[in-house]
Parts: structure tokens; C-alpha cells; sequence
């Protein structure tokens, strides 16, 4: 799959955007509003569909994974803008640690963001 261009990942933001207002206008819940998300944009992926769903931006993730880790009474780790880009574009894919801080910081399951590891049994 080719990436997107920088016009097309500002459509994209946009798009999702509307998305977002039209659901909360409806009284529908994040959960509604990322599938719906989902289901008009499939070229993202669960785990920035679940962010735009929120109307965050990739720092307003970072500052939440961050009070997570605080809350949890933990140093917070060095989890950069970066980062969260290559775990929502790939390749990377966030270890189990930040899978499960991420679906926390989401209010989500793991299952949900698309960060399930699959059994090689």
C-alpha cells in the first residue's frame, strides 16, 4: 500500500473532523464515532482513527500516555510524536507496555486499537 501524500493525509484530518462533529452532534460515543471513522476512511488504521475519533492531536496523546504512566506512580517513558506517527503508519507497532498504556490513555481495549499480537501457536 502506497502512503499518502501530505495533501491527501490533510484531506484525511479533515475528513475524520467532520466525521467526529457530526457524530458527537448525534450523541454518539467515542466507540461509534471511530468505527463510523473506520468505515469511511479504511486507509487508517484503528489506532489513528481511535485518536481523531477523540479529536486529539498526536502531542494531547502523549501528555495522556504520559499521566497514565504518572497515575501508575511510573517514570514517563520517551514515547515522541515520532513514535506514535510510525505506531499509526507503520512499520512499527508498539511493544505490549504501550499497547496496554495506549488502549488506557484511549479509554479502549488493545483488541480495539488494532495492537492485539496474534498467537503463533
Amino acid at each position: 500500500m502506497s502512503r499518502p501524500t501530505r495533501a491527501r493525509r490533510e484531506q484525511i484530518r479533515r475528513e475524520a473532523a467532520t466525521i467526529r462533529a457530526r457524530c458527537e452532534c448525534e450523541g454518539r460515543p467515542v466507540e461509534e464515532i471511530a468505527d463510523t471513522i473506520g468505515e469511511r476512511i479504511p486507509e487508517l488504521s484503528a489506532l489513528e482513527g481511535w485518536r481523531l475519533a477523540l479529536g486529539w492531536t498526536r502531542a494531547q496523546t502523549l501528555a495522556t500516555v504520559a499521566r497514565v504512566y504518572a497515575d501508575d506512580g511510573l517514570r514517563v517513558p520517551g514515547l515522541s510524536a515520532e513514535q506514535l506517527c510510525r505506531f499509526e503508519h507503520g512499520p512499527d507497532r508498539p511493544g505490549p507496555e504501550y499497547a496496554q498504556v495506549l488502549a488506557r490513555a484511549y479509554g479502549t481495549t488493545e483488541h480495539r486499537l488494532g495492537l492485539t499480537t496474534r498467537c503463533a501457536c
